[in-house]
């Protein structure tokens, strides 16, 4: 079992994206993958969608910081026509570049030094490796931090076991706390909604013995509001997705071919993506809220709480409210790595 982190809105974006550039056939089918019906909603509703999407996750505003984009880097013996070049900045906010992928290890310095430009230094060497003789390469970044609405004292944090599975277990820092949420309980697993400041909230679900693949692919609960006795281990994670390997799985295979039909983008019959890559980065601590000015108090009830501890592989769900979106699905099988 492997841990996983990836942005659906952030991937959904870099394709919606890509869709200004292909025609025929397969622009679509990546509306399809969409999951968008043209019949009932217009492509031109549908990349305004996206653009008040972008505004909201990139809005400077929120007490929240949330990093994302996708590039369009492009070799330079294939020439960017300015009509595409117009609608990218234009809807998507989104750059594409001329890049000489002859000189392998300029062009991965361009690509990671973009990234990590715009992640804001979060993250670094998204590419190690490029084919000599790509025509496109696709990128997708995202990035989240926020503060906790309620934080964990950080006196409170101790060392303790999580059990990565039945033969192996490590120590992890366990951050703990006291306090009301919207918990569920059923017999797959426990849920906690974990609400940070700036219109987002962090799932994490732990499921029971044995039910980690049942719940990934089929979890629906009623959550209550109550109160825990909350242990969850501190830790970071970040994935790199294939995206390549994946839409090829589901039957977007086109797009990587000859025949890909992307001349909306260079006006080539010929060019298709030759890489498509998505890298995540999740920071799960009690930092974050030691800035904070004021603390905020609950008023607990005198009652016996339960105890959950998520000191086994789970799962974590972030949930952007002001966008309606998922900005992240992770699963976490140690959290030391």
């Amino acid at each position: 079992m492997t841990p996983i982190v990836f942005s659906p809105v952030s991937i959904s974006t870099a394709f919606a994206f890509l869709s200004l550039g292909a025609k025929a056939q397969n622009h679509k089918r990546i509306i399809e993958a969409l999951s968008f019906n043209t019949s009932e909603i217009s492509e031109q509703e549908i990349h305004e969608g996206f653009d008040h999407l972008l505004h909201l996750l990139n809005d400077v505003d929120r007490e929240l910081k949330l990093s994302g984009g996708n590039a369009l880097f492009i070799s330079k013996e294939h020439k960017i026509l300015q009509t595409f070049l117009e609608e990218a900045k234009t809807r998507y906010h989104s750059e594409a570049f001329s890049t000489d992928f002859k000189n392998i290890e300029e062009a991965k310095r361009q690509i990671n030094s973009y990234v990590e430009k715009n992640t804001h230094g979060k993250i670094a060497d998204l590419l190690d490796s490029i084919d000599q003789d790509a025509i496109f390469v696709l990128i997708n970044y995202i990035y989240f931090k926020a503060k906790w609405e309620n934080p964990f004292n950080s006196l409170w944090t101790k060392e303790g076991d999580f059990h990565v599975n039945e033969n192996t277990t490590v120590k992890a820092s366990f951050m703990s706390r006291t306090g009301m949420y919207n918990v569920a309980f059923n017999d797959d697993a426990t849920v906690i909604s974990i609400p940070y400041k700036g219109d987002a909230n962090a799932l994490f679900i732990l499921p029971n013995e044995g039910k980690l693949s049942e719940v990934e692919n089929n979890f629906n609960t009623e959550k209550i509001k109550t109160l825990v006795d909350l242990f969850i281990p501190k830790f970071s994670i970040s994935g790199t997705v294939n995206l390549k390997e994946t839409l090829t799985k589901m039957g977007l295979v086109d797009i990587f071919v000859n025949t890909a039909d992307l001349f909306g983008i260079s006006g080539d019959a010929d060019s298709k993506i030759s890489k498509a890559i998505h890298k995540a980065a999740i920071s799960v601590n009690e930092k974050g809220t030691e800035a904070a000015a004021v603390t905020a108090l609950e008023i607990i009830p005198m009652m016996l709480s339960p105890r959950v501890q998520f000191n086994r592989p789970f799962i974590l769900s972030i949930y952007d409210q002001k966008s309606k979106s998922i900005l992240f699905s992770g699963r976490i099988v140690n959290p030391q790595k």
